[in-house]
């Protein structure tokens, strides 16, 4: 008999599984050191929440701004590793797993950072932005996904779908503004240091410890 209140955990990743030392987040790292600037990402990111830039076409300016500069994979690999998981993220994660829930990433992030910080995780998902290099290891190409934002309740339905578990008995665990989209959605949102006054007065629980070892006391 199954007693665990929750069944599915999916979770961000910056500013969640990993952290950044001036709590930046990987787009924003890779644009600055590909020529762009703090300023480029605010437009932009005012742009797509105006309606005025998709989703996709946000992506496409980013990347190919990187491409344009000659971006490699050892560069990017070398930009990954300012960040860090926070702690008891790893420990924490893969116990949840033993325990067993069904564990998915849904994130704006990129591919390669959760890759190359995380390459033992234990998600039976994982949803992101993706980036594709060529034999030289060249950035060539990329894949945005269609889960970020708005999107998230739409990866967390056909996740729970998939594995025919009712929103109710899923949970959620974020921190900025692109997850507000998913309170009221999953049956538990935990805002884990929330960078967002909306995100944290609509979550269930809220985290303010510097690390996610909490997480196994709230889903036992």
């Amino acid at each position: 008999m199954n007693d665990k209140r929750y069944d599915l955990i999916c979770f961000d990743v910056d500013g969640t599984l990993v952290r950044h030392p001036s709590n930046m987040v990987i787009w924003e790292v890779l644009n600055l050191r590909y020529g762009g600037s703090r300023e480029i990402n605010r437009l932009r990111y005012q742009m797509y929440c105006e309606g005025k830039l998709s989703y996709e076409r946000w992506v496409q300016l980013d990347v190919q701004t990187w491409i344009d500069a000659g971006a490699t994979r050892d560069e990017i690999i070398d930009a990954v590793r300012e960040f860090s998981l926070f702690p008891g993220a790893r420990e924490s994660v893969h116990e949840l797993g033993k325990r067993g829930y069904k564990l998915a990433v849904i994130s704006g992030t990129l591919d390669i950072l959760l890759e190359t910080l995380f390459p033992d995780h234990p998600f039976d998902t994982v949803f992101t932005n993706r980036i594709f290099f060529d034999d030289d290891g060249r950035l060539e190409a990329w894949q945005a996904t269609r889960y970020d934002s708005h999107g998230k309740p739409v990866a967390l339905r056909e996740i729970a779908q998939r594995n025919d578990i009712p929103l109710s008995r899923t949970a959620y665990v974020g921190d900025g503004e692109n997850d507000i989209p998913l309170l009221g959605v999953t049956g538990c949102f935990v805002a884990f240091r929330p960078r967002s006054r909306t995100l944290a007065e609509g979550a269930d629980l809220v985290i303010k410890d510097d690390g996610l070892h909490k997480l196994l006391d709230i889903f036992h």
